[in-house]
């Protein structure tokens, strides 16, 4: 099963007004979050249209960057937000390293009110799959996020798809799509294991995490 199916859905719920280093944090009326989501939504919609990458269009040498947006839900049981970003993943094919992150975080409570959020997620290390798991990556990540006077910790593992087929070039593969739950989390229940772990204020949290992206 892919992300999108139910990206599109955490997207739908998380602009409902329900439920980089930022210099700038932004506070954005819910006009302007349910934009973003759709943004979102459109560019999860595209890379879902693509057909898998095959086997024989992931590289083994070369690096490649793939930037989009990202969507983000953080339940604290007392406070919860949702939040937009921009990511952006490198790929080293060569040797499975993987950097990047996700900043300039966009962000409404669970009354539709914006809020000022700040910090970044960043990824660290990865892994490119190969035989049975061709198609397949994952990334480490860690954030340290403040949402209005919340602060939120998240820790885990994004685990993703390569999608679309050139032919030619050498980074033959055109987009991506990842996601990470914790548990009790929307893709948790859709059936994917828990890869995630948060906190609000050092307290547990539900969270889910998604990002596509286009090189």
């Amino acid at each position: 099963m892919k992300l999108v199916m139910s990206a599109i859905a955490l997207a739908s719920l998380a602009a409902c007004g329900g439920a980089g280093t930022d210099l700038s944090p932004q506070v954005p009326t819910l006009s302007q979050f349910e934009t973003s989501v759709r943004s979102f939504g459109a560019t999860a919609d595209n890379i879902d249209s693509m057909t898998d990458t095959v086997p024989r269009n992931i590289p083994s040498t070369g690096t490649s960057t793939f930037s989009g947006p990202a969507l983000l839900s953080v339940d604290g049981f007392t406070n919860s937000y949702a939040m937009t970003g921009d990511s952006r993943l490198t790929v080293n094919f060569a040797n499975d390293d993987m950097s990047g992150g996700v900043t300039n975080f966009r962000g409404v409570d669970e009354n539709g009110r914006g809020v000022n959020v700040g910090g970044q997620i960043a990824f660290t290390d990865g892994l490119v799959g190969s035989d049975e798991t061709s198609g397949l990556f994952a990334v480490d990540f860690n954030g340290n996020l403040t949402a209005g006077s919340d602060r939120i910790a998240l820790d885990g593992i994004a685990i993703g798809y390569f999608e679309g087929n050139r032919t030619s070039g050498s980074i033959r593969t055109r987009a991506i799509q990842a996601f990470s739950g914790t548990s009790g989390s929307f893709f948790a229940d859709q059936g994917f294991r828990p890869s995630m772990t948060a906190t609000m204020n050092g307290n547990s949290a539900v969270a889910d995490f998604a990002f596509v992206g286009e090189n």
